[in-house]
């Protein structure tokens, strides 16, 4: 049965304060249950994958099947003098939450438990993983945070660049409108000065019409 070995353990890591908690328990490799522990990361899979392959790998060659860890020869000075068979299993609690399970095989089927005096070394190796992999997290969250600042950054200057353009756009189009405008009143100028001379000729035209008239009745009355 499952028992929870530490609890409430606090460690000051890049200004972060944490507790974690390491539990005893099983897995099964290769159809065989070994015995060992576990802790839970909130984190996701994926990064606890590549952080865990390359925090275990200054400890041996690393040999991966999916989510198993291997490395048949451990060297952990801290667990043992002797290499150990290191047998570990990362596996997706929630979506943002996961388990890594290391059972410590050193030799004749005996793996190392909570009553082991190497269980000290154990527990070093796991916290010291897991203040590594908070601060990678710390760092991607950092990273992620400035990426959308970024982004965000070039959506508003994207936005600023087209109003800029909409501004010079409205001003040749206003310069455009004030010169039609100029231009109409010019015109509107000059219409009104033929209007006026036209009206003129029209009263011109209208005198010469009636003086033709009148001196067209006067010959009809010669005549008669």
């Amino acid at each position: 049965m499952r028992k929870v070995l530490l609890t409430g353990i606090l460690f000051v890591a890049s200004f972060v304060g944490f507790a974690q908690t390491i539990l005893s328990g099983s897995e099964v490799f290769d159809k065989n249950r070994k015995e060992g522990f576990y802790m839970t990361i909130n984190v996701e899979k994926k990064f606890i994958e590549k952080d865990w392959s390359l925090f275990i790998s200054k400890f041996g060659g690393v040999a991966q099947s999916r989510e198993v860890f291997n490395i048949a020869s451990a060297n952990i000075p801290d667990i043992s003098p002797d290499p150990i068979n290191l047998m570990t299993k990362v596996k997706k609690k929630k979506k943002v939450k996961t388990k890594i399970f290391v059972s410590f095989d050193i030799g004749g089927g005996n793996t190392i438990s909570e009553n082991n005096k190497s269980f000290k070394g154990v527990e070093k190796l796991l916290k010291e993983f897991y203040v590594l992999a908070m601060q990678n997290e710390d760092v991607r969250l950092a990273e992620r945070d400035t990426d959308e600042s970024q982004k965000n950054l070039d959506r508003v200057n994207k936005t600023g660049d087209k109003i800029a353009r909409n501004i010079e756009k409205n001003k040749r189009e206003k310069k455009k409108l004030l010169k039609s405008l100029e231009e109409n009143k010019i015109e509107l100028e000059n219409l009104l000065k033929d209007q006026i001379a036209n009206q003129q000729d029209q009263e011109n035209a209208r005198i010469a019409l009636e003086e033709k008239q009148k001196a067209a009745s006067v010959v009809k009355t010669r005549i008669k």
